[in-house]
């Protein structure tokens, strides 16, 4: 892509997280879309297939969207290692275009289920990709921290955009956005420089030279005698020479890749179980005829998303990752204990005609803005910050599918559950809420501080040190050049 030579290599940096972004709205946009048409497509008189499917065929759409993206996870963190993160996320914008082709010219319930296993694969892709992409391209970790607290905000906003467009925009016109979003972004996407940490790993200096320069904004050549430039520059060389020659690479204790794998898995999987998706795909379920009409209370949830991943992006970089973490898993508990304790109590409790009509979506309100403001975004800011690079891109791939298969799980065992258990719903705001303790509690104690750190002191912190008191393995540490202290 052409730019003008007044682009700093800060505004390509976030140029190139904002394009990649588009993969996480478009995300968000078919899984925003999904409870509106999910009963469009049981309508006998307003179906767009050729013959309406059962409230038991539409409950698989969500369920199939999951269970693809943990695919989609498992595979894209190795494969960003072999062919690069800019590579996979292409992959994944083709299919998202894929996905919304189908739904586009599908006449049947399985072309739909189609569409939700293509943007599945993508999103599961493109949610372990994208962070390792922008911890490879930023100048900084602080840098690669707000970039990363972005990924959040598209996505809600996509979810946003979906419910608006799934409840009041005819349906050939919805599958059209879809298919220009994922063209915007494949058509601009290619024109972004692979990461300078993939040509290093491949020993590809030149690529590497024309990448870093992309990436801090070198355009002349004067500016190429930077000292910034040339002892980043010198530190690639060094890391690849010492990676030749097998120095500097300790093989890491099981006990501290026991305690990386606890940390990945902690924050990745307890950010899904606090009931993000679930809530908003069965919203109409957990609120019942309390709030306002159907269609404006999904708009109030998704927007409550927006309004906490918006802080997240204002704020979120500036306070202790451990606070930032404790705070918002621990409020967003407390708003769905009370969720649920009106739920068993509240008829006894006398609030009065309009507590009882608002309180439960203020509360459901609450808890998702505070789970987008930290919990959610952390996941994958933490997670960068702590694991060394290879490590991070093999466990945060597991991690993720691990924790998009518990969400399948939760999300096709719901109906089963409020069907035959009488108190179905007030068990799982339970589980929604014991996730966020968890996580907030066992945070404090186990969790290193990462922010303004740099990747020898947490590593350091972990208990991955040599005899001298220095962190170990390769100087390039979770995307960045790390200086050992």
């Amino acid at each position: 892509m052409c730019l003008p030579k007044g682009v700093s290599g800060s505004a390509i940096q976030s140029i190139a997280t904002a394009v990649g972004n588009i993969l996480c709205f478009n995300f968000g946009l078919m899984f925003g879309i999904t409870p509106a048409h999910m009963t469009l497509y049981e309508s006998e008189t307003r179906t767009p297939l050729n013959v309406a499917t059962d409230p038991a065929g539409t409950a698989w759409l969500t369920g199939y969207l999951f269970l693809s993206a943990a695919i989609g996870a498992l595979c894209s963190g190795g494969l960003a290692l072999r062919i690069g993160p800019k590579s996979v996320l292409l992959c994944s914008g083709l299919l998202q275009i894929t996905g919304w082709f189908c739904i586009h010219f599908g006449y049947d319930i399985i072309h739909i289920y189609a569409s939700r296993m293509f943007a599945g694969v993508a999103a599961g892709a493109a949610f372990v990709v994208l962070p390792i992409f922008i911890n490879e391209i930023a100048e900084s970790r602080e840098k690669a921290a707000r970039l990363t607290f972005t990924i959040e905000l598209w996505r809600t906003m996509g979810i946003l955009v979906g419910f608006i467009l799934g409840f009041y925009v005819n349906y050939d016109l919805v599958n059209i956005v879809g298919c220009a979003v994922s063209f915007v972004f494949s058509m601009s996407f290619p024109f972004m420089q692979e990461s300078p940490h993939y040509y290093q790993r491949k020993n590809n200096v030149p690529c590497l030279e024309k990448s870093l320069r992309w990436y801090r904004g070198i355009r002349d050549i004067d500016d190429r005698e930077k000292p910034e430039y040339l002892s980043e520059l010198a530190e690639f060389k060094a890391d690849m020479q010492c990676q030749e020659k097998n120095v500097g690479s300790t093989p890491m204790s099981q006990g501290y890749i026991v305690r990386l794998t606890f940390v990945s898995f902690l924050l990745t999987v307890c950010a899904k179980l606090s009931g993000v998706f679930v809530e908003l795909n069965y919203a109409a379920d957990f609120l019942g005829r309390t709030g306002y009409s159907t269609e404006t209370n999904y708009v109030v949830l998704a927007s409550s998303q927006c309004l906490g991943a918006l802080l997240a992006r204002l704020v979120g970089p500036h306070l202790p990752r451990k606070v930032l973490l404790c705070v918002s898993s621990l409020c967003s508990a407390a708003a769905v204990i009370a969720l649920a304790l009106f739920k068993v109590y509240g008829q006894s409790w006398l609030l009065g005609e309009w507590a009882d009509r608002y309180l439960p979506i203020i509360l459901l309100a609450i808890q998702l803005a505070f789970v987008s403001f930290g919990l959610y975004p952390l996941a994958a800011v933490v997670s960068s910050e702590v694991l060394p690079t290879k490590l991070h891109d093999l466990l945060y791939s597991l991690a993720s599918s691990f924790a998009w298969l518990l969400l399948f799980g939760m999300i096709e065992a719901f109906n089963a559950i409020k069907a035959t258990i009488a108190p179905g719903l007030v068990l799982y705001l339970w589980v929604f809420a014991g996730a966020s303790i968890f996580v907030g509690l066992i945070s404090l104690p186990l969790l290193p501080e990462t922010r303004n750190r740099r990747a020898s002191a947490v590593q350091r912190e972990l208990g991955y040190v040599d005899d001298g008191g220095v962190a170990k393995g390769s100087g390039a540490a979770n995307g960045h050049i790390a200086t050992h202290i």
